[in-house]
């Protein structure tokens, strides 16, 4: 079975099945992340499976079942405190550690999400302090689980910057490991736009609704999914929202239903990764929308755009750095941005979205990403 026929779904039943066998690399997300699987779950499925069809071995870490010390590295998805007493107890074995942290800082940004005044001012307070003052970063514990790292890679250019910035990470281990999508069409799982459309898609069907705003993933604050209702609302245009909640946002749910009440937007739950509809549901989008409060630069969005969907996206974090002028950009502390990219990309798209859809495949696709990271395994652990 090659990459582009192997779901996300079935690589992983067959992970749960397999004993890592000594030597190979561990790829760990945290205890709790795959509960409300997102972005930075989907960079790790894809980057494993991508390395294995390298060659190279591979296996999701077992707590139960593997010994770090048996590993040739381990290879840590994400920042969380958990981490950091594994990177500790690898390194101490002689066991090479890399970290993606899949990681953004934007004051503004935590303090509109920070749950009440006093959260929001110490949020401001940390941003400051790691900026301004070294001791305070050098104890912070992100900073003492990345200094364990032997090999740290962001996802971009601009979150290696913040790394070196704001939690002291040393250029020299740091390597740029860009976010991707499926190469191919046929891993994207594009429909036939030949067909006539009655057969479009069991997703939609034409009498229930056109031309639509699409939003895929996860429902909850920072993605701004409240305020994308809003904007459509404001716009009069219909949005389609695919996506869950994680357990605890269902409060942030409800406020997002409660908005939509009386509207032509409409929900429609999750779709796992892979899923035919899913794709589908882009390529038939009048627009793409991911206004959050900062992308990394957004999994969803390079995939929409890969498809050729006109994209609305955040200008907070490092989306500039993949789409270029290629996108309609908004920022979501202020919502009449975001009405007016959504307007524009709908009433008057880009042009040059072949040309981003053809730049992403060839510069960001997971082989692209594995011979990366394989390159860096090699550097780390010989």
């Amino acid at each position: 079975m090659t990459l582009a026929q192997l779901t996300p779904e079935a690589w992983l039943d067959s992970q749960a099945a397999v004993t890592n066998s000594p030597g190979g690399v561990l790829l760990h997300a945290g205890s709790t992340v795959f509960q409300a699987p997102g972005g930075g779950e989907v960079q790790l499925i894809k980057t494993g499976m991508a390395l294995e069809a390298r060659g190279c071995r591979v296996g999701l870490f077992n707590p139960w079942r593997d010994k770090l010390a048996d590993a040739r590295l381990v290879h840590f998805f994400g920042l969380h405190r958990e981490f950091e007493p594994m990177a500790a107890m690898a390194k101490s074995a002689g066991i090479g550690v890399v970290i993606s942290p899949i990681c953004w800082y934007d004051p503004r940004a935590q303090w509109a999400l920070a749950p009440g005044w006093n959260a929001g001012a110490a949020a401001m307070a940390k941003h400051c302090a790691l900026s301004l003052c070294p001791p305070i970063r050098h104890r912070a514990w992100r900073s003492r689980l990345l200094r364990l790292a032997d090999a740290v890679l962001p996802n971009s250019c601009a979150e290696a910057e913040q790394l070196h910035r704001l939690l002291g990470v040393r250029m020299d281990r740091i390597h740029v490991v860009p976010n991707a999508v499926d190469r191919d069409e046929n891993a994207l799982a594009v429909p036939d736009s030949t067909k006539p459309q009655p057969e479009r898609s069991a997703f939609l069907k034409p009498s229930e609704i056109e031309d639509y705003v699409l939003y895929a993933g996860r429902i909850e604050p920072r993605k701004n999914v409240l305020g994308l209702i809003q904007a459509c609302r404001a716009a009069n245009l219909p949005l389609v929202v695919i996506g869950s909640a994680p357990p605890e946002q269902h409060g942030y749910m409800d406020r997002c239903k409660k908005a939509a009440a009386g509207s032509s937007v409409r929900f429609d739950g999750s779709m796992p990764k892979g899923d035919p509809q899913l794709a589908t549901a882009m390529v038939y989008a009048r627009v793409f929308a991911l206004p959050s409060w900062f992308e990394t630069p957004g999994l969803a969005a390079l995939e929409a755009a890969a498809l050729k969907t006109p994209v609305v996206i955040t200008a907070r974090g490092s989306t500039r750095e993949y789409f270029g002028s290629d996108v309609h950009y908004c920022d979501p502390a202020r919502p009449a941005t975001v009405v007016a990219a959504i307007a524009e990309a709908w009433h008057r798209p880009i042009e040059s979205r072949t040309a981003l859809a053809d730049r992403i495949k060839r510069q960001w696709n997971w082989q692209e990403t594995a011979r990366i990271t394989e390159a860096i395994y090699d550097a780390v652990a010989p």
